[in-house]
């Protein structure tokens, strides 16, 4: 009986499909929250990566639309431990690709979190920066124009 569950997990689990971004989208370039959409210098993979997936938090990609694989919903849900006991927090990013960019359009979160797509991207870009990672190809060459972290 034992053996007939097991194998019912591990085909239902071979024959399901998580919702994620393809990995042409997460490769492209994050985009700064400014007016023009500066580059930052690093991949949404590269993002994504240096911050450790935000350790412990249940991550769930969903696509609003599923005609479209251009928009992309990250939800990050997780219980930290507060001082009345366990507090609930979430965040959802909304990523949409705009021709060789992937833009933070929205940013859902718990009460307390930023909102602010500004304030989440220097928050999503302190990881990747403090490591040094990998810039996009474009961001390689000396003199390569590029979203500046931190602010100046």
């Amino acid at each position: 009986m034992l053996l007939v569950m097991v194998g019912g997990f591990v085909v239902y689990k071979g024959m399901s499909k998580d919702d994620a971004p393809s990995r042409d989208f997460t490769e492209l370039e994050l985009a700064a929250g400014d007016a023009e959409h500066t580059g930052t210098c690093y991949a949404l993979s590269t993002v994504l990566v240096a911050n450790g997936v935000f350790g412990n938090a249940l991550r769930t990609w969903t696509a609003p639309d599923k005609d479209n694989e251009a928009k992309w919903i990250l939800t990050l849900e997780s219980v930290q431990q507060g001082y009345q006991g366990p507090v609930h927090e979430f965040r959802k990013f909304t990523f949409e690709q705009v021709g060789q960019q992937v833009r933070l359009t929205s940013v859902e979160a718990s009460k307390g979190l930023p909102t602010e797509i500004d304030a989440n991207i220097d928050g999503l870009l302190e990881a990747p920066h403090g490591m040094n990672s990998t810039p996009v190809d474009r961001c390689a060459k000396a003199g390569a124009p590029g979203y500046q972290y931190p602010p100046k």
